[in-house]
């Protein structure tokens, strides 16, 4: 299991190092595409450069001062905005993307000025990029390249090219937070572990070793939960293909409460469900009841002695709510945005028992999402909350399902 997980995060940080380049391997695949759309069927391009300066002789071969149609076709319908002009400066054309920018305010006035600086230094022959950021809400990263169209020694003219890569800065970032996060939640097993045992050395107290071990043998617990979570919530976020079935919404809610009776009477929680006449939905039982599990598991830990906590299944219209009601201690208002978050904790003195994951509410987002569903939460500190997975009696469009990836986690 160690080596494995170690495994994990080299992979992780690798991925990470690896997304420094990705703004100029986006720049390079959408010229790709435009090369393409052009009717360029040579090997492709290795770089930015190479393929701009592909494009300036396409753009260029004609022995007329047109542009072949086909290249202004491509140039159109490239995905990042692209702005080409003469040797003097000039503009000559402006692509669909790029044009906002022009004629915008705020924001897209910003954008205009980066790139006519660009134009400027390309026009002198120099290569400039740009990392431009923008506050929003939302905020904005866009890449801006700046290059000279050379051809024989002789200055063409330049092009600018624009690329939107604020969801892959967005995805970068929750990649980041998620390794920080990881390490940080395997850091305090991990060092428990390591002080208990070098503490155990040399001790020859049955009394104190029997203690310490029984201290070792729960932080290893806690450990195994962690990378338990992770697995599950990898293949719960990697599950668009899995085969779906009928699901017994009633069946599903029964099992996990069954699963945590046990927990409720030790806390002497009066845990009651309340069913009647559910429907079916399309889905996997298995992550529907893991993520109802996950909820009850979060109503217990966070409910007093003497507490209740109510499962109920609500039909509305074409969608069934399966609400998870408790008496406990409540969320404040600032952070009912954020629960759903990996690792997310609300307060770590909240609960007398403090040796969750953080995971537990994100695996039910993500199951609700494969779904096609969502999750809600409603709360009030010190009188209760309410989390409900909403899902479509039908069952999700698995023809539309996207893929979940690490966002949000934005989210």
């Amino acid at each position: 299991m160690w080596q494995f997980f170690t495994l994990v995060l080299v992979i992780v940080i690798i991925v990470l190092l690896l997304t420094n380049t990705q703004r100029e391997r986006s720049i390079l695949e959408k010229l790709k595409r435009t090369l393409e759309t052009a009717g360029d069927d040579r090997a492709e391009p290795t770089s930015v450069d190479a393929a701009l300066d592909r494009l300036a002789n396409m753009v260029h071969s004609d022995e007329s001062d047109e542009m072949p149609r086909r290249v202004a076709v491509a140039f159109d319908a490239m995905t990042a905005g692209a702005v080409l002009v003469d040797a003097d400066g000039v503009e000559l054309m402006r692509n669909s993307r790029a044009l906002p920018y022009a004629t915008g305010r705020h924001g897209d006035a910003l954008i205009e000025n980066a790139i006519q600086s660009s134009i400027q230094a390309a026009v002198r022959g120099e290569t400039t990029d740009e990392e431009l950021r923008l506050h929003g809400p939302p905020d904005r990263t866009l890449f801006i390249v700046g290059s000279p169209l050379v051809e024989a020694g002789e200055l063409l003219g330049a092009i600018v090219l624009v690329d939107d890569i604020s969801e892959q800065v967005r995805l970068d970032n929750v990649r980041r937070d998620f390794v920080a996060n990881v390490s940080h939640e395997l850091r305090t097993p991990v060092g428990a572990i390591r002080l208990l045992a070098e503490t155990l050395e040399g001790e020859n107290d049955p009394e104190v070793i029997n203690s310490f071990l029984g201290r070792i043998q729960n932080e290893s617990d806690r450990l195994a939960k962690l990378v338990d979570a992770l697995l599950d919530l990898s293949r719960i976020e990697g599950a668009s293909d899995v085969e779906v079935a009928p699901v017994d919404i009633g069946a599903v809610v029964r099992e996990a409460a069954a699963a945590l009776f046990a927990a409720a009477e030790k806390k002497s929680i009066d845990l009651e469900v309340d069913i009647e006449d559910p429907p079916m939905v399309m889905g996997v039982q298995s992550q529907l009841v893991s993520a109802v599990s996950n909820l009850f598991a979060n109503s217990i830990k966070f409910t007093g002695v003497g507490g209740r906590v109510h499962g109920r299944v609500v039909v509305h219209g074409d969608e069934v709510a399966i609400a998870i009601e408790d008496s406990g201690i409540g969320i404040p208002a600032k952070d009912l945005d954020r629960v759903f978050e990996r690792f997310y904790r609300v307060d770590h003195g909240r609960a007398t028992d403090t040796g969750g994951t953080g995971l537990g509410l994100s695996i039910v987002r993500n199951v609700a999402v494969n779904h096609g569903g969502r999750v809600e939460v409603a709360s009030q500190e010190g009188v209760g909350s309410t989390f409900s997975i909403i899902l479509p009696v039908g069952g999700p469009d698995r023809s539309e399902q996207r893929d979940i990836v690490f966002e949000d986690i934005d989210e």
